[in-house]
């Protein structure tokens, strides 16, 4: 799932800065949330007007590395109306965060300043006026009446180059046995299979770069750069390089793509993967809830960074 479409709003008013641990008393029309990051959060609204300006509050701070202008961050979202409360998106639910890109150009100015700077791990409460938490060009969400305001949980996973990839290692790219596809990747563009082998018969994941990092678990965000082909096409069906950069996906059966649970699960960050799935994997699978789709009745190859993991 991609909020690129969210472009930049128009000039917003001050963003006041709540700070953890401010001796400053808060301010009564601020929403409480409680839950754990990586989990859904409960979200209780006053029975107040919302503020009149936006506001940010960071309710954990996380222990990783700062987000940086120009990155693709990888987020959960929990995003409601203040008024009835009413749910627009929630990542936990999907089982897919979704991705920011800080470029200035992509996802309104509060956004930018919410997530920007922020520690990989961090929980961050934004409220807004719809026609600055949203956008684009200052226009609320569809069927929101721009006098409504925006509550936002962000649960920041991380902040990447959006061409990152894997260091290619001592045990690089390499070429297919037989009957597998070949594999070039440059640095960063769209991996290629240049030539393809025979169909799989069961889905098979074959190392071409070995990690070193943290090992992936059970339930854990892995943040991947990927590019799927169906067998025998040139031209990729989905790519993290041709759109945005990495997307993060909960290692969890049923909210990946047939074959991706038993690749990624003990995998090490660090790792690229060739994934060969075919056509009899999965054959009722159509997309996950976060809309991630394959071509229906094909066999398909994937190549596949893992960057970095979370845990939930």
């Amino acid at each position: 799932m991609y909020v690129t479409a969210l472009a930049r709003t128009a000039a917003i008013g001050t963003l006041v800065a709540l700070a953890v641990g401010c001796t400053t008393p808060e301010p009564e029309n601020i929403p409480k949330v409680s839950g754990e990051f990586g989990q859904r959060p409960t979200v209780t609204i006053p029975d107040l007007p919302p503020p009149e300006e936006a506001r940010m509050k960071v309710l954990k701070e996380g222990d990783g590395p700062e987000t940086r202008k120009g990155q693709v961050v990888v987020t959960d979202v929990d995003m409601r109306l203040w008024e009835k409360n009413k749910p627009l998106l929630d990542t936990y639910r999907l089982e897919q965060p979704t991705t920011a890109v800080l470029d200035g150009e992509h996802v309104a100015r509060t956004w930018d300043q919410a997530l920007l700077g922020r520690k990989a791990g961090s929980r961050v409460l934004m409220v807004a006026p719809a026609t600055h938490g949203f956008g684009p060009h200052g226009m609320a969400p569809a069927q929101v009446p721009p006098g409504n305001h925006m509550v936002l949980v962000f649960d920041v996973i991380g902040g990447y180059a959006p061409k990152q990839q894997v260091p290619e290692g001592s045990s690089g790219p390499a070429d297919g046995k037989s009957g597998e596809p070949v594999v070039r990747v440059d640095p960063g563009k769209d991996p290629q299979i240049t030539s393809w082998g025979t169909p799989p018969r069961k889905a098979t994941a074959r190392t071409l770069v070995a990690g070193d990092g943290a090992e992936i678990g059970e339930g854990d965000t892995a943040v991947v750069q990927w590019s799927g082909r169906e067998w025998g096409k040139k031209n990729p069906f989905g790519s993290t390089y041709l759109r945005s950069g990495p997307n993060g996906f909960i290692v969890k059966k049923g909210a990946v793509p047939p074959g991706w649970y038993e690749a990624l699960k003990g995998r090490k960050v660090g790792t690229r993967l060739l994934l060969t799935v075919p056509k009899t994997q999965d054959p009722s699978f159509t997309m996950t809830k976060g809309g991630v789709g394959v071509p229906k009745g094909k066999d398909v190859a994937y190549v596949i960074d893992i960057l970095d993991s979370r845990g939930r």
